[in-house]
């Protein structure tokens, strides 16, 4: 069991999880620099919001860590914790180490305890080449559509694995439906791009990439998801490094299916030396998740947000409490699993950086 004071990192609430990490990087031997990228809209009590990007360890080290938080939005307060904790635990890196923490990538949505970004695009779908043909939403949509208009279409999709992948694979003709990849670069991948134009990881011997999300999956487990294709560098690696907890999409032994647009393809392209993972903390049910997912939708579609009114904090509420339960046996979980990903990851970076 772990003592208050260690699961104390833990915040369901932008302001609140920005406060703990920002606390824990200025006290920090490590971390060398930190980046306060502005977005550019404000908070729901106007605050101004961030994406901060931490280098713990000296940027020019031939081996990378990078750990990304909130992606999608409201996810944000598993994936501070874990940041959070990793700074305030670590008084030294492994020789030629750098670990980067982003921290809230899309900072509107961890705000607004929204999974989407400020124009409605799920950023982990929004990685695809706008120039070239998009990828066919057709059953994605005609779920939605069933999903708008059955009263009982929730609980009927969400039991529903092979429903449930079609919906949420990503879809891009309905800016107004879930799972929406937008049409256009968004804030949040233009800042990843300015992040891997400054790693440049061609230059670097290894780059590991953890993106640090909730909601899908057994309760309180930690699954490792690699998207890497069967027989690349990426997977090969990925079995290296975390052996049979590695679960594939695209052989079936995921939680996840195989989706469009994430986040994971951009980093596959960087080159054969980055090994991309996402760590994916389960919660609740489909049903559950589709429940919450769908009301806020609606809310986000009926105009401009009157964050006084108590509809809308119910519905926000049960977003940050499906994606970030306040309970301290998850939390636990949450912790324990993330230090072990992490610690794996630094041992084999160091394995290569000392080329034992």
């Amino acid at each position: 069991m772990y003592a208050e004071a260690v699961l104390s990192v833990f915040s369901q609430r932008y302001a609140g999880a920005r406060d703990k990490f920002i606390s824990a990087v200025e006290t920090s031997s490590i971390v060398e620099r930190v980046n306060n990228i502005i977005h550019p809209l404000r908070g729901p009590k106007n605050e101004r919001l961030f994406c901060d990007i931490a280098w713990a360890g000296s940027p020019k080290a031939k081996n990378i860590l990078v750990l990304v938080s909130g992606v999608h939005g409201v996810e944000g307060g598993v994936g501070s914790a874990i940041q959070s904790d990793f700074v305030g635990r670590h008084r030294r890196l492994p020789a030629d180490v750098c670990v980067v923490m982003v921290h809230a990538l899309n900072p509107w949505g961890f705000a607004c305890a929204s999974r989407n970004d400020h124009e409605g695009i799920d950023i982990n779908r929004n990685f695809v080449d706008f120039t070239a043909k998009l990828p066919d939403s057709a059953d994605a949509i005609a779920i939605w559509e069933k999903l708008s208009k059955q009263k009982d279409a929730v609980d009927m999709i969400g039991e529903q694995r092979e429903q449930f992948d079609k919906l949420s694979q990503g879809q891009y003709s309905k800016a107004d439906a879930l799972y929406f990849g937008g049409e256009q670069a968004s804030w949040s991948r233009q800042t990843i791009e300015e992040l891997v134009a400054q790693l440049k990881p061609e230059k670097r011997d290894n780059v590991i990439v953890i993106d640090i999300h909730s909601g899908l999956g057994p309760y309180g487990y930690g699954e490792l998801i690699c998207d890497h294709l069967p027989e690349t560098a990426g997977q090969k690696k990925a079995r290296q490094l975390f052996g049979p907890t590695v679960t594939e999409p695209a052989l079936g032994t995921s939680t996840s299916g195989v989706k469009y647009g994430l986040h994971d393809y951009f980093w596959h392209q960087q080159g054969s030396n980055v090994c991309f993972l996402t760590l994916e903390f389960g919660t609740f049910s489909n049903q559950q998740m589709l429940k919450v997912l769908f009301a806020d939708q609606q809310l986000q579609q009926s105009g401009k947000i009157d964050w006084s009114d108590q509809k809308t904090l119910d519905i926000k509420h049960a977003m940050q409490d499906f994606f970030c339960p306040d309970e301290t046996q998850w939390q636990e979980l949450v912790l324990f699993r993330g230090r072990q990903v992490i610690e794996m990851a630094l041992e084999g970076l160091t394995t290569n950086a000392t080329g034992s």
